[in-house]
């Protein structure tokens, strides 16, 4: 029998003797602790790695330094948010450029989605596409081993994606996830709403999404500035104190919806 059983047994004896309920048992736990000097570890908060603004750009330049076809193939990495595994089998006949969507046949848990693409990179893409109606959309110059022959694998996207980052001159560490983290962040702090994201990187549950939370300081930082009148910026600062930024972010959405044209907020019963 392990330490922690016998620990359980014995508190479970107490509780039986003592006639006490799953409420009180509760505040019994919560009293042993505080007398054994256990309390629960510091909370670590870690932020998602991206690219900033001035690394994006960076890298993005440098790509197309290296050529079109690299330059177009990692912005189309990077502005679609996809998964290495998604990308490389993206195909010609995935991409509807009337539409302006890309159709992700099979994602994680093969789910299908549809993400869309900006116009400018629609018609990069109808460029890049030409005359072609089916085949990678992104051609290996290796057949490669794999079922479909001259596609991109994982590790090869990987080493591009490093290579120019390194040539950037950027010094953190890129990989291709890098580039999806950047692409979300990107779209939370520009005010797209968080289950519309969660619906652009195909994830399952939103829990997932929110870990892109720094991204909520960015998005606060927007909305404060939609937000100018000082009753309302103190009003804010007190609720972010108190009730934290989620809070705070809908508090300023509230009040941004609710703005005279002289800038001044409009009472409730305006």
């Amino acid at each position: 029998m392990t330490s922690i059983e016998r620990a359980a047994n014995a508190v479970a004896t107490i509780l039986i003797r003592e006639g006490i309920d799953y409420l009180q048992s509760k505040a019994v736990i919560k009293r042993a602790r505080a007398q054994a000097g256990l309390s629960a570890p510091p909370e670590k908060r870690t932020s998602i790695n991206r690219l900033t603004i001035e690394e994006e750009l960076a890298f993005i330049d440098q790509a197309y330094e290296a050529s079109g076809a690299t330059g177009l193939l990692l912005q189309t990495l990077l502005e679609t948010g996809l998964r290495v595994s998604e990308f490389t089998r993206l195909r010609i006949e995935d991409v509807s450029l009337a539409e302006r969507v890309i159709v992700v046949v099979r994602g994680k848990g093969s789910k299908h989605r549809e993400v869309p693409i900006r116009r400018e990179l629609t018609q990069m893409l109808r460029l890049h596409i030409g005359t072609r109606r089916a085949g990678p959309l992104f051609q290996s110059r290796e057949r490669g081993k794999g079922s479909l022959p001259y596609t991109y694998s994982r590790q090869r996207i990987g080493q591009i994606v490093r290579q120019v980052a390194r040539k950037a001159g950027i010094t953190k560490r890129v990989y291709p996830h890098l580039l999806r983290h950047t692409m979300a962040t990107k779209l939370l702090a520009l005010g797209m709403d968080i289950t519309d994201v969660q619906r652009f990187l195909g994830h399952e549950n939103i829990t997932t999404t929110r870990h892109y939370a720094e991204t909520t300081a960015a998005t606060l930082r927007r909305k404060f500035d939609q937000v100018t009148a000082p009753a309302a910026r103190s009003l804010l600062s007190g609720i972010r104190h108190e009730r934290g930024d989620d809070v705070a972010l809908l508090a300023a959405n509230l009040l941004a919806n609710n703005r005279g044209s002289n800038g001044e907020v409009i009472s409730a019963d305006a």
